[in-house]
């Protein structure tokens, strides 16, 4: 459960997320969780600070920890959470996309792009990471590599969210006479441009 909540509070749906980690809990600690706390973030979080912690569950508690940190807005606190998570499970691509989500929306561009580098090199074919690595990338003025990572998430899967990011990214490289490509969705020519072919 506590993987799909990441999926969930990656699409910014608190209540979702605080349900999910509630069932979680329930299944997993049925004596954990108090009645009226499974959509109140800060209860689940100190319910989850209290189970005690084994090499089987201490995963699936920082994850869910971090989700629950994110949802608070304390991402400084959820980075935390999650760098504990891959320290104990370093070949979780998911994970390493969560903390450099987290570690991006903490203002930490720069520290979010080696986690997404390093779910690429377990994953390369995870689109959600190559995306937010663009993101990362034009948030640091590195447009250029911003425009590859979109192009190469097109090339796995349409996507009007990226192809709108590959348009900023474009106008912000004032790569202007590129933008008829985007508004025809046509990608042939922009991997041409950019030797993607």
């Amino acid at each position: 459960a506590v993987v799909s909540t990441q999926s969930t509070g990656n699409e910014s749906k608190p209540n979702s997320a605080t349900l999910c980690l509630a069932d979680w809990i329930r299944l997993q600690h049925p004596d954990s969780l108090l009645p009226g706390s499974e959509r109140n973030a800060t209860r689940l979080r100190e319910v989850l600070t209290t189970i005690p912690r084994t090499p089987h569950n201490d995963v699936e508690i920082q994850t869910g920890l971090g989700i629950l940190s994110c949802i608070l807005d304390e991402h400084h606190i959820a980075a935390d959470h999650f760098r504990a998570a891959v320290d104990i499970s370093p070949q979780d691509f998911m994970l390493w996309n969560r903390l450099g989500a987290t570690l991006a929306n903490s203002d930490q561009s720069g520290a979010s792009v080696e986690a997404y580098r390093r779910a690429l090199r377990l994953s390369p074919g995870y689109i959600r990471a190559r995306y937010n690595l663009g993101i990362a990338c034009l948030n640091l003025r590195a447009y250029r590599e911003g425009i590859e990572h979109f192009l190469q998430c097109l090339k796995q899967q349409d996507s009007t969210a990226v192809w709108r990011a590959l348009r900023m990214a474009l106008s912000l490289g004032q790569h202007y006479e590129d933008l008829i490509h985007v508004d025809n969705l046509a990608l042939a020519p922009l991997l041409s441009k950019f030797n993607m072919l």
